[in-house]
């Protein structure tokens, strides 16, 4: 099994408690073995977006051969009833510059109620306003938004590998959030030359911002690395 996420922190208690066996870093891709509940798992950061996504998946499933892989993180709300660290199983994953859906694994044991299960959007950008977030909800059905499903789908098709895609709510659909993609590099740490600049010209995002960062994320991988656990134990 192997677990894949765009940084770090949104899995960060996960792997905090994995017992290492091997570390290793292929180009800007990081990644971990060890196993958890008597399990190997390989655990990655691939880095933000579409293309890392679709560009570490590739590397995992040729050097692994993982018989399942989970594209874990954090996801922005676009149904309106999501709250912060609500979980989304996706069904299926749209790209909509593609104009192309594809199926999601779905046949897991899931004992945690309260799950919601629907569609995905994958976006390569990351979608903080509040008006396209509606757009994108009536358009498209979806649940949530996210930046690497589609990547990470894209890769696995290729050779058959299923993929399983949970995103924790970290905003929701009426929230206004700064425009993360600008002031966080793919790295998905913090700019801190495109930051200042941002908060400068949008002082009302500051609040915001500081919500986003240390409580909404925070509730958002909390959820996240819970059910992961739990997930790797039944599976």
């Amino acid at each position: 099994m192997a677990i894949l996420s765009a940084t770090w922190d949104e899995i960060k208690c996960l792997k905090g408690v994995v017992p290492k066996t091997e570390e290793g870093k292929w180009a800007e891709l990081e990644y971990v073995i060890g196993n958890i509940h008597g399990k190997p798992v390989v655990i990655c950061q691939t880095g933000v977006g579409i293309r890392k996504a679709r560009k570490g998946a590739s590397f995992i499933i040729q050097q692994f051969k993982p018989k399942l892989i989970i594209s874990a993180g954090h996801g922005g709300a676009l149904n309106p009833d999501l709250r912060v660290g609500d979980l989304v199983i996706g069904e299926w994953v749209l790209s909509l510059k593609n104009n192309e859906r594809r199926e999601l694994a779905t046949c897991i044991p899931i004992s945690e109620s309260g799950i919601k299960k629907g569609g995905i959007l994958t976006e390569n950008r990351f979608i903080h306003d509040p008006i396209e977030k509606r757009r994108l909800f009536d358009i498209t059905g979806a649940l949530c938004v996210d930046m690497e499903t589609w990547g990470v789908a894209e890769a696995a098709m290729q050779s058959g590998t299923p993929v399983l895609s949970v995103r924790s709510v970290s905003d929701e659909s009426a929230e206004i959030v700064p425009d993360m993609g600008y002031i966080y590099d793919s790295s998905g740490k913090l700019d801190k030359r495109k930051a200042p600049k941002y908060f400068v010209s949008r002082p009302s995002h500051i609040l915001p911002f500081i919500r986003f960062r240390h409580i909404n994320s925070k509730k958002s991988t909390n959820s996240l690395d819970r059910f992961l656990l739990s997930l790797i134990q039944q599976v």
